[in-house]
């Protein structure tokens, strides 16, 4: 059986559009993403006129291409709306029932951490709040982020440092912290896809409510399976 029919111009357009994400500049030049994409340079070119008449890149004085606004703007929307996995929701949904406390999956979104999706545990009498969504890079989930996404410059891992080397060995953040007016502990894990960091997912609660270790057993286990899931039969 054949596969799906595709249209070429749009694969192109859009592993030309991964050229930037791949080299990791906010600038970059006809000859870099010809030799990035293999293609000769007036096919090349070609395509990144287009995204320019399109209002997806810009050129710079110096002809080099950078994405535009507009590209920012539509990644700032896809990262506020576009659906999380059901293999993470599922693992979400696990955890809570696993350790009763909020659950929450963070991805990043520019100079910050997002979360897109939060499983409150079920609980009579209890009293909730709205969680915030935008979370700086310094907290536990932001850390986590810029640990493992590979796509982070060194200027934004550079403050956090100390703390994104012992994530990167031990694979995993906790933290204590006022948050909301309530001292808390946070422990946080990557949820990677190959050599992409989808996001963090988290547990927080009250200080001293939680059993750090196993926390961390029960996050470190779910995000393994997880990310086998992720993978695939052939991952």
């Amino acid at each position: 059986m054949s596969g799906p029919t595709t249209l070429q111009s749009v694969e192109k357009t859009i592993r030309v559009l991964e050229v930037f994400l791949q080299l990791d500049r906010a600038t970059v030049t006809l000859t870099e993403v010809a030799e990035a994409l293999g293609w000769s340079r007036p096919a090349t070119h070609q395509y990144l006129t287009t995204l320019v008449h399109c209002g997806w890149l810009q050129q710079d004085e110096r002809r080099q291409y950078r994405l535009s606004i507009r590209a920012a703007t539509f990644g700032r929307f896809a990262t506020a709306h576009a659906g999380v996995p059901e293999a993470v929701s599922r693992t979400m949904r696990a955890l809570v029932a696993r350790l009763e406390e909020p659950i929450s999956f963070a991805v990043r979104n520019g100079g910050s951490a997002l979360i897109v999706e939060r499983v409150e545990p079920e609980r009579s009498l209890s009293v909730r709040r709205e969680a915030e969504r935008q979370l700086p890079l310094g907290s536990t989930s932001g850390q986590v982020l810029l640990a493992f996404d590979p796509h982070a410059s060194d200027a934004e891992r550079a403050p956090h440092a100390e703390a994104i080397a012992e994530i990167r060995e031990h694979g995993y953040s906790v933290h204590r912290a006022v948050w909301m007016g309530d001292a808390i502990e946070v422990v946080a894990v990557p949820v990677m896809q190959g050599e992409e960091c989808l996001g963090a997912l988290s547990v927080i609660a009250p200080e001293g409510r939680m059993e750090i270790t196993a926390a961390i057993d029960t996050l470190v286990s779910a995000r393994n399976a997880l990310e086998s899931e992720l993978a695939g039969p052939e991952g």
